[in-house]
């Protein structure tokens, strides 16, 4: 269980760190609108994913899944929204408090096999902001290279591998969780 849960928290702390650093590599280039989008992109998918990881584990308690999760989502929408402006802060904040207590409720009503789905689809959708650095300064969409092809095919597939090796990381962790709630089950099957 223990293994998963690392794997969600590095790749959405590596995300974080990786926004950090593009924005403030390209800070110049941002318009107010864009750096709230990715400071309230992500907020709400960190907040969101770590909801649902923590509605999941803590199953049952779901006051302590809603703050854990609301207290990620808002630092990491107050992190990204204060290296571009005081309302992209805003924005981000709010956005990552309302991204935790949706994802922890969510978390709480699912199965661990559907709660594992949806934290992989949020954990695409969290890298995949990365890309946004790419595309939301750019003025003009032409294609100069099959560079521009190539490029995008091979992080497509290195991003696919590594989802994949989370989803085998996860079967680990739904059976640690059926595991933990239903421990006098595991004890009279052989």
């Amino acid at each position: 269980m223990f293994l998963f849960n690392a794997y969600v928290f590095l790749t959405l702390a590596v995300t974080l760190l990786l926004s950090i650093m593009l924005v403030l590599r390209s800070r110049d280039r941002w318009t107010g609108m864009n750096g709230m989008i990715i400071s309230m992109f992500l907020g709400m998918n960190i907040g969101l994913t770590s909801g649902v990881l923590f509605g999941t584990v803590f199953q049952g308690d779901l006051y302590l899944s809603t703050i854990l999760s609301m207290l990620i989502g808002a630092a990491a929408g107050i992190i990204m929204g204060a290296l571009i402006s005081a309302a992209a802060t805003i924005e981000g904040l709010m956005s990552g408090i309302m991204g935790g207590m949706m994802g922890a409720m969510l978390g709480e009503m699912l199965l661990p096999e559907k709660s594992l789905i949806l934290i992989n689809i949020f954990l695409t959708l969290s890298a995949a902001s990365l890309l946004l650095f790419k595309i939301l300064p750019k003025t003009n969409t032409s294609i100069k290279s099959k560079k521009y092809i190539i490029k995008p095919v091979l992080i497509f597939t290195l991003f696919i591998l590594y989802l994949y090796s989370g989803s085998l990381l996860g079967d680990g962790w739904i059976n640690d969780l059926q595991f933990i709630k239903d421990p006098e089950q595991h004890l009279h099957h052989p």
